[in-house]
């Protein structure tokens, strides 16, 4: 993908974490920060989709404030990395082109964990190309604290399975849409997102509409 540029140095393991980020908030952070910790991973490279192809881009709000977002979540978080590599492609834009630019960059001497929900795992089979997915990296897939995680593997494609990592996160009860609901009906989202996201919320009258 022309116009791209990493600074990866293989052998890495890194992680790559995507998502429409509208907005990011704590439970997206703690989901990063608990594969990071149990895969070992050097990093983790949060790209904002620019239109992924179950939404459409009227649902979704500016790439580049989404991206603002995402940058001033993880400033302060060394092992946590903003990228908006989608965001100058033509929509749509499919993940497994972000993985296997990522894995290009890293060599095959590097190691690469995309982290992502159990239901968007569930969706994989779906997503553009990816009976090819397995051979380029392993998936991260979070969870409640709670589920039978003997009975929820096996509703992974077979290809899958064995590249597949479960999580237990608690934080997953927060969600963007949830968010979304509670600025637009003047609730408060204290606690949800990082301070700076809320400010950033509010300075730019978002999700009022």
């Amino acid at each position: 993908m022309p116009g791209r540029n990493s600074n990866l140095i293989p052998p890495q393991r890194i992680g790559i974490m995507g998502g429409s980020f509208d907005p990011i908030h704590i439970g997206h952070l703690k989901v990063a920060e608990a594969a990071r910790t149990a895969m070992k991973l050097q990093k983790v490279i949060f790209v904002t989709a620019h239109c992924p192809p179950h939404k459409s881009p009227e649902q979704l709000s500016p790439v580049q404030h989404r991206h603002a977002m995402v940058e001033l979540a993880v400033k302060d978080m060394p092992r946590f990395e903003p990228s908006c590599i989608e965001a100058e492609l033509s929509c749509p834009t499919y993940a497994g082109d972000t993985i296997r630019y990522y894995k290009q960059a890293m060599g095959n001497a590097g190691e690469l964990f995309f982290i992502t929900g159990f239901d968007a795992l569930l969706t994989i089979s779906n997503w553009d190309q990816s009976r090819t997915y397995p051979g380029i990296c392993r998936f991260v897939a979070a969870v409640r604290p709670g589920c039978d995680v003997e009975k929820i593997k096996k509703r992974i494609p077979v290809d899958f399975l064995s590249h597949v990592t479960i999580l237990e996160e608690p934080y997953l009860s927060i969600s963007s849409t949830d968010i979304r609901s509670r600025v637009k009906a003047h609730r408060s989202i204290e606690g949800m997102v990082p301070e700076a996201v809320q400010q950033y919320i509010f300075s730019n009258n978002l999700y009022l509409n």
